[in-house]
């Protein structure tokens, strides 16, 4: 019983962000206290790591990832946020791990799954209605305090984008995105998957947008989407060069005020990398000291950047290798769990290319967990071929 509760309460904590934040001197970079390097203990840390010790038996590491870990953290010097990041790493492995085994993953999975995705997209459209943050018991599971007026709030105009329980709303719409994908293993609800339509639409995420009309509408091969990621990686780079429409230009001129930068430390630390969550430190080795300030000191937005900057190139390859061995392969792409398999890539690449929030936020990379640990565990129990047709 107790076990049921605990994985009810993880798979409903999944897109909350209730947590406590430690303040390490190595979060202070140029004076400037970094979000991104503060080590944070969330509610849904402690769920899981509750699911874990009484999983212990079916967690195995394998030496590729302690090998990855001790090399990154020699590179980083033993930085106390490094090691942060490949604990949680660590943790969001064994989780897979365990959840991948789990037997009837999708039915144990889909009433807490469904409750607080409909829970984050009603408070996400009242925020939208409102102007504001709803407040109250809403605080407790991570909604910032939001109103128009204030400072570093995400607009489009005069208006409020939503937040629900995000950080910002592109990571809510990412979420959203890999949450659409897996609302066939769950529901045939017509109405919550225009519901998370409606809400990815409202964040006036741009390459969100894009993402969504292209699962929707087309159906993209992994090398088109490949090809696709790599044009909007560029694109950000052609601003200077190409007049864009205001609405954009603001957005693509940011993104590509870190490119070269990024480039720089890619090719200094290019076998390596500078360890994880060591790139905003290292990043101040490569701006002037009078660009130096609260919003440039951050993560360049382009997943791929990002992961090689902090991983080096030797890293990638090797994991790349190692999920080679998932069943999620392209000849897989049209049976049920391959195809959920193949669009969550999609949206990766595609999202990716723009922003970063699959490597650096934690309720997105804990629903790209979910989303794995389904689809390999629909993929390993099915025990027939007329389960696929289901």
């Amino acid at each position: 019983m107790f076990r049921k509760i605990i994985f009810f309460l993880l798979i409903f904590c999944l897109p909350f962000q209730l947590g406590y934040h430690f303040w390490l001197p190595q979060s202070f970079v140029s004076s400037f206290r970094i979000d991104y390097l503060s080590p944070t203990i969330y509610l849904v840390d402690l769920l899981i790591l509750c699911y874990l010790i009484l999983n212990l038996r079916r967690i195995k590491l394998t030496p590729l990832f302690i090998i990855l870990a001790v090399i990154n953290l020699w590179v980083s010097r033993g930085n106390p946020v490094t090691l942060f990041a490949w604990l949680r790493l660590l943790e969001y492995y064994s989780l897979f791990k365990v959840l991948r085994s789990e037997t009837n993953l999708i039915s144990k999975a889909r009433k807490p799954f469904l409750i607080s995705l409909c829970l984050i997209l009603t408070l996400a459209l009242f925020q939208f209605v409102l102007q504001s943050s709803i407040g109250g018991p809403f605080y407790l599971l991570g909604e910032r305090p939001l109103s128009i007026s204030a400072p570093n709030i995400a607009k489009i105009g005069n208006l409020l984008r939503p937040y629900s329980t995000f950080s910002h709303p592109n990571s809510l719409a990412g979420y959203l995105l890999a949450s659409l994908i897996l609302l066939p293993l769950f529901t045939k609800s017509k109405f919550i998957k225009a519901l998370i339509s409606i809400v990815i639409i409202l964040t006036f995420s741009k390459v969100a947008i894009l993402a969504l009309v292209l699962i929707t509408f087309l159906q993209l091969s992994f090398l088109q989407s490949l090809v696709l990621g790599t044009f909007l990686s560029l694109t950000p780079a052609i601003t200077s060069i190409v007049n864009l429409p205001a609405w954009l230009q603001l957005s693509f001129t940011s993104r590509h005020y870190l490119f070269h930068p990024t480039f720089q430390i890619i090719k200094e630390h290019w076998l390596t990398g500078v360890g994880l969550r060591q790139f905003i430190p290292t990043l101040t080795q490569q701006l002037p000291g009078n660009q130096l300030s609260y919003q440039s000191l951050q993560p360049v937005h382009n997943l791929f950047l990002l992961v090689i900057a902090e991983l080096g190139i030797l890293p990638i390859i090797a994991i790349c290798f190692y999920f080679l061995k998932f069943k999620i392969t392209l000849n897989t792409k049209y049976l049920p769990a391959g195809r959920h398999g193949h669009l969550l890539a999609v949206v990766i690449l595609i999202t990716g290319s723009l922003d970063h929030y699959w490597w650096t936020l934690p309720q997105n990379q804990l629903i790209i967990v979910l989303a794995l640990a389904l689809i390999i565990n629909k993929m390993s129990f099915r025990p027939s071929s007329r389960n696929l047709s289901e």
